[in-house]
């Protein structure tokens, strides 16, 4: 039962690490992304700033087959030589990773702020439901978490 409600859960995005920059502060006119209200943090050392998804603003409906792209600010709470992000949906509790990856070239020192960027792509296997959409960004070596994110996202 396990393998056949991941396989389930894995189809309902896939998601790929794109990068993890340090940011200055961006004027909120030049940044093409939306920024996703309400979140809700579920831990971590860190601050979350915010979660930014493109094409949404507000709270986030997602179409099946298309590509958005998704970006953490975050301002750590512990320096870490590599951070990893790991980004899961949930429906009705039932949690599932669709990844779980180290983030390349991700030192980073507390006090100062970085983004995560990603993409993710729904598919239609839980059109017209509510997901959770959670994002957790922790040190690679220790699993500490510096933070988690999370929304509800509408599939169309």
């Amino acid at each position: 039962m396990f393998r056949s409600l991941f396989a389930i859960f894995a189809l309902v995005a896939t998601c790929s690490p794109l990068s993890i920059v340090r940011k200055d502060v961006v004027a909120k006119s030049n940044n093409p992304f939306g920024t996703v209200d309400p979140v809700t943090s579920c831990g971590g050392i860190g601050n979350q700033i915010a979660l930014r998804v493109s094409e949404c603003e507000g709270s986030c409906t997602f179409e099946p087959g298309k590509i958005y792209n998704c970006e953490a600010d975050f301002m750590p709470g512990s320096g870490s030589s590599s951070l990893s992000l790991w980004v899961e949906i949930c429906r009705r509790n039932d949690c599932s990773i669709i990844v779980r990856t180290e983030l390349p070239n991700s030192s980073v020192l507390p006090g100062l702020v970085y983004t995560v960027k990603y993409d993710i792509v729904p598919n239609d296997m839980f059109s017209g439901e509510i997901i959770e959409f959670r994002t957790y960004i922790y040190h690679t070596e220790s699993y500490l978490m510096e933070t988690c994110v999370s929304a509800d996202v509408n599939i169309l």
